[in-house]
């Protein structure tokens, strides 16, 4: 939230004629690494959040688009280091410093649909686009490289292709919305064989984009064996409740992000969140009692992923291993 005034306390810090919080001020070295990627090189210090609330605070009659209405959408992803963009009158134009704004306007068939959509708690006047519309002005954004951000190689894919998949696996899991209504309910917006495409490689259970990327790696070098967020008991049977109608019930051991019944593999990527001490406590746990179940499980971090070769020889002797335990067998392709 943005506030007025000439004085705050040590939890806020000044932008312009506002006061913001100071938890609103990026970490200069994400800045720069979010600049390195911008198709203009900006640098944004504010988020994303911020940044759009004080631009709608000012003119209010100015509708949050794209990555703006994203974020405002609770998108936690991508939006931090795109342009602050906003639906108005006049001319489109893109910004040229972190101090303005990318201007768009409403135009062809897309001029019908309301905009005027209300969703931020703390400032439930600003406006912003509907879902639907923000998912096609975001794809739309990727597909003419107005936005981008680092993507490791090894998925066979081009980087603005891994990037649409991220994101629409992203708006996925926080809409909860199967990847393959977004073809019917993009319509004639966004052209619907590339729209088709990215719903067939997409995926509501990643809860990371690099989740994203570690699937589509696996799917180029080991075929469709792993499930995204399977659920394994302590009985040892297994669910699928993301994909299917299958409820966890009780007894949940872990929820792994790429799994296999067949082979009793789990793939299991660890940020950096996981360097907390508490987290790595509750991941040794886990990995025990995944251990005592019969699972074999493979800790996979971004030097993994940056590292293509890497990742499938250490998958590959994985699946070996448990071929070699008997848990069944695995066509590689």
């Amino acid at each position: 939230m943005a506030y007025r005034g000439t004085h705050l306390d040590d939890n806020f810090v000044r932008a312009g004629d506002l006061w913001v919080p100071r938890a609103a001020v990026r970490d200069p070295a994400l800045v720069a690494w979010g600049a390195a990627e911008h198709p203009r090189g900006l640098a944004y210090d504010l988020d994303a959040l911020t940044r759009v609330r004080m631009v709608l605070t000012r003119r209010p009659d100015w509708i949050a688009h794209s990555w703006s209405a994203a974020c405002l959408w609770g998108m936690p992803y991508f939006c931090d280091d795109a342009d602050t963009c906003v639906l108005s009158g006049g001319r489109r134009r893109a910004a040229t410093t972190p101090q303005e704004v990318s201007r768009f306007r409403k135009e062809g068939t897309l001029a019908a649909v309301t905009p005027r959509w209300q969703v931020d708690g703390e400032m439930p006047e600003l406006q912003v686009t509907p879902p639907v519309l923000t998912v096609i002005h975001c794809l739309r954004s990727l597909r003419a490289g107005d936005h981008a951000w680092r993507v490791v190689p090894g998925t066979g894919l081009d980087m603005k292709r891994v990037r649409a998949v991220q994101f629409i696996d992203a708006f996925c899991a926080l809409s909860g919305c199967d990847p393959l209504r977004l073809v019917a309910a993009c319509g004639d917006h966004y052209p619907r064989r590339d729209m088709a495409g990215i719903a067939a490689m997409a995926d509501r259970g990643a809860e990371s984009p690099m989740e994203t990327v570690m699937r589509l790696q696996v799917r180029r070098m080991f075929g469709e064996g792993f499930i995204s967020q399977l659920v394994i008991r302590r009985d040892g049977t297994v669910a699928d409740p993301v994909h299917t109608t299958d409820t966890t019930g009780r007894g949940v051991v872990a929820r792994v992000d790429l799994g296999s019944p067949t082979l009793k593999l789990a793939l299991q990527y660890d940020g950096s969140e996981h360097l907390d001490r508490r987290r790595r406590d509750t991941d040794s746990r886990i990995s025990a009692e995944l251990a005592n179940l019969g699972w074999h499980v493979l800790r996979l971090t971004y030097g993994h992923l940056r590292d293509p070769d890497l990742l499938e020889r250490t998958i590959a002797a994985g699946i070996a291993l448990c071929r070699r335990r008997g848990s069944g067998d695995y066509r590689t392709r």
